[in-house]
């Protein structure tokens, strides 16, 4: 966890309408997936939001009593150092004198009894303890709020404090755009929390946030303009500390002894059994286990992106971050937009595919799942030869896993330096080989240690499969001494 600005407490209300109880009023299913990704953003590390800091309404839980509820005191009871940040995103609505957001429960023919009133909203903003508030508001005529503190300011009534801010979609008399389901608006928000509105200190602070929206909507809906409304004043607020992806050119800096770790993959990704690529945004859709990436062409090989091609409509190993799983290619999409290139992929889970588990509470000839895991881990990654009485006794395919799941290099690591591969590479290497040969089901941590142009060391702490839903999974840990020269 990252040392946040002064004392500071940095609270979130996420709120996506994506549900509606009335069959009049369209529902909005995506708006939970763009909610669950500004969660992820605000709270992966380096993170200056906590989990427990972060709240989510979404679904049943959106009705006018509940959201009438948590905004009172979200903004009520912050304290006068919190920095307060609420997303909403869902359905807004205009009547001759009013603008509303709609809840769970509202009845379009009694828009105004069932509704949240965008100005009831903006009170809060106003009234509440907290001097810094980030609000964001994915909605057709949220631009209304905009207008509502304006015409507060116009009579005076200043919004207190110096630190409230108001990002809407777009103007009060817009609809806010939707592309395959998802606000066009959100979506620019989410790439900008991911990296595109980094400062040069690698930090995402609230100006540079709105600029990066505002020109990535305008440039694909010229007719869209996100309206902005604040009073900050002083240092820019900042939202997020990105992780700062690593180059060749630019390595880790030295631990004590000359030591240098690659302890993450940055921002490589392994696709099909050899292909490593580096993307520029990422995103990941947990309600329909899809994968976004998008590629730029100058940053990969041209080969990367003839492979990619070929593997469109099949299904691939696949491997970033610390996790790896089989995917769809579903889709390779080509774009040139301001005579820059990019490659698009989306990949889509493939469930109940991960290779050959484990039992959990058998034992096969008094070798345990334990045991058979740090067989597996010995051989493939430290390329030790199995114990021959253990090999007497047990078949192959307990020992290796099936062969055909997914086929590794005897001498995986250093065939893998032959190929004069990044290390981040070979991490997701190991990773794949690690869940696809089921020694292990998530990788909680992977480290290569670098001394003398040789990888030194190897720690590893990572979950065995389960196959029993009653049987408390195992953790795996390994630390050991190797030498792999990378000359």
């Amino acid at each position: 966890m990252v040392e946040r600005q002064g004392l500071s407490l940095y609270k979130a209300l996420l709120i996506a309408v994506n549900e509606q109880r009335s069959q009049e009023i369209t529902t909005l299913p995506n708006t939970f997936n763009d909610v669950s990704a500004i969660h992820r953003l605000l709270t992966e590390e380096p993170a200056i939001f906590q989990q427990s800091d972060v709240q989510i309404l979404s679904g049943n839980l959106t009705t006018k009593s509940m959201l009438t509820h948590t905004l009172r005191s979200f903004f009520e009871e912050a304290s006068p150092e919190d920095v307060l940040f609420l997303y909403w995103a869902g359905h807004g609505g205009f009547s001759e004198t009013n603008a509303y957001f709609l809840p769970y429960d509202a009845d379009r023919h009694a828009v105004g009894d069932t509704s949240i009133n965008m100005s009831d909203v903006r009170d809060h903003i106003d009234q509440t303890p907290a001097r810094t508030v980030l609000s964001f508001f994915d909605t057709c005529h949220s631009g209304a709020l905009i207008r509502s503190i304006d015409s507060l300011m116009d009579r005076g009534l200043e919004i207190k404090g110096s630190g409230k801010f108001v990002i809407a979609a777009c103007t009060e008399d817009q609809s806010a755009w939707d592309r395959d389901g998802h606000g066009a608006f959100t979506d620019h928000l989410i790439r900008g929390l991911e990296g595109g509105a980094t400062n040069p200190s690698g930090e995402v602070d609230i100006y540079n946030l709105y600029s990066y929206v505002s020109q990535a909507l305008t440039t694909e809906f010229p007719n869209q303009h996100p309206v902005m409304k604040g009073t900050l004043s002083g240092p820019p607020v900042i939202i997020k500390n990105v992780k700062t992806r690593q180059d060749k050119s630019n390595p880790r800096p030295l631990l004590e002894g000359g030591q240098r770790v690659i302890d993450e993959s940055g921002d490589w990704f392994l696709l099909g059994r050899g292909v490593c690529a580096r993307y520029s945004s990422y995103r990941y859709n947990r309600s329909d286990k899809t994968h976004i990436l998008v590629l730029k062409a100058e940053n990969n090989s041209k080969r990367v992106e003839e492979t990619f091609k070929q593997m469109w409509r099949t299904e691939q190993p696949f491997a970033i971050e610390d996790s790896a799983e089989f995917v769809r290619v579903d889709e390779v999409d080509i774009e040139v937009v301001g005579g820059e290139k990019t490659i698009n992929l989306k990949l889509v889970s493939i469930e109940n595919k991960h290779g050959n588990p484990m039992f959990d509470n058998a034992s096969f000839n008094g070798i345990t799942p334990d045991e058979i895991a740090k067989l597996r881990i010995d051989h493939y990654l430290f390329n030790k030869e199995v114990p021959s009485h253990i090999k007497i006794n047990h078949s192959a395919s307990i020992i290796y896993g099936m062969s055909s799941d997914y086929e590794v290099s005897d001498q995986l690591i250093p065939d893998l330096l032959d190929q004069h591969m990044a290390l981040e590479c070979i991490r997701l290497h190991l990773i794949a080989v690690l869940v696809f040969k089921s020694i292990v089901a998530e990788v909680n941590s992977l480290n290569l240690y670098i001394e003398n142009h040789a990888i030194t060391r190897i720690t590893l702490e990572g979950r065995r499969p389960r196959v029993y839903t009653n049987v408390t999974p195992t953790i795996i840990t390994v630390d050991q001494a190797v030498h792999f020269s990378l000359k």
